[in-house]
């Protein structure tokens, strides 16, 4: 199982109504992206981020439908502008001693398939990820 978790704080001059609509746009995801088991998309309590993001994936396949769905590309477009600070990460219970190497390589096929992404995820101030640096 791989659980891919979003944590992000947002600019300043982001608008409450930018807020649920990028809110609204994680919720889409996780409802509709087959391969999501489950999800949870709202506020971060207790860490230095405001909002955040836990979708529940069973294997690499899932994970990469997932990083390559439609809705997860608009959520990239609604989100990514608003984003001061985020951090993209994957955990597992897959004992495999490359799954970190075969995550990675998924992330970075991904930003490679899709370099307006790739760009929008690079305008980030603050980006810890994987498959890109910024």
């Amino acid at each position: 199982m791989i659980f891919h978790i979003n944590r992000a704080t947002l600019k300043p001059t982001t608008t409450p109504e930018q807020i649920e609509a990028a809110l609204a746009a994680w919720r889409t995801m996780g409802e509709t992206i087959p391969s999501v088991r489950s999800y949870v998309a709202g506020r971060d309590h207790g860490g230095d981020y405001e909002y955040s993001c836990i979708f529940v994936l069973d294997d690499l396949a899932g994970l990469f439908e997932f990083l390559t769905h439609r809705a997860t590309y608009a959520m990239d477009v609604i989100g990514l502008e608003l984003v001061e600070r985020l951090d993209i990460f994957d955990i597992s219970d897959d004992n495999d001693p490359e799954l970190g190497t075969k995550i990675e390589e998924l992330h970075r096929r991904r930003n490679e398939d899709n370099p307006s992404i790739a760009g929008l995820l690079a305008e980030v101030p603050t980006f810890r990820g994987a498959g890109l640096e910024s």
